[in-house]
């Protein structure tokens, strides 16, 4: 992954910050965050969401949704991707964190003005105007 591509996706989840979570989808192999705004976060790897599990839940299973359901109404307070492609966004005192995987897209972000970031086996893809 390019240092820039980090740079950039950490500027673009930056408009998380102060809208609150509106929405929660859950479909086959992902659980979407919407947010105000047309915010959309999407997480198909297993998330750590609090101090829950170490190794992460997967958030569209039960145990998943037992802690995102809580969220919902909370406003986002931080939101950061890290170099090496971690997305961690804290809403309402509770951070989410979902790290990279070598096997599937970890996670996605969507922007309303046709930005969006995915977190690629590879490392960081970012498409749409900038």
């Amino acid at each position: 992954m390019a240092p820039d591509d980090a740079l950039v996706a950490n500027e673009l989840v930056q408009v998380l910050v102060g809208q609150p979570f509106t929405q929660l989808r859950v479909r086959v192999g992902d659980a979407q965050l919407l947010f105000a705004g047309e915010l959309l976060v999407s997480l198909e790897a297993p998330a750590r969401v609090g101090d829950a599990g170490v190794a992460g839940v997967i958030t569209y299973g039960l145990d998943g949704l037992s802690l995102l359901v809580p969220l919902l109404g909370g406003d986002v307070t931080e939101a950061a991707v890290s170099d090496r492609g971690e997305l961690a966004v804290t809403i309402g005192g509770t951070t989410v964190r979902c790290a990279g995987t070598p096997d599937y897209e970890a996670w996605t972000f969507n922007a309303p003005t046709g930005e969006l970031v995915v977190c690629t086996p590879g490392g960081l893809a970012i498409w749409g105007p900038r």
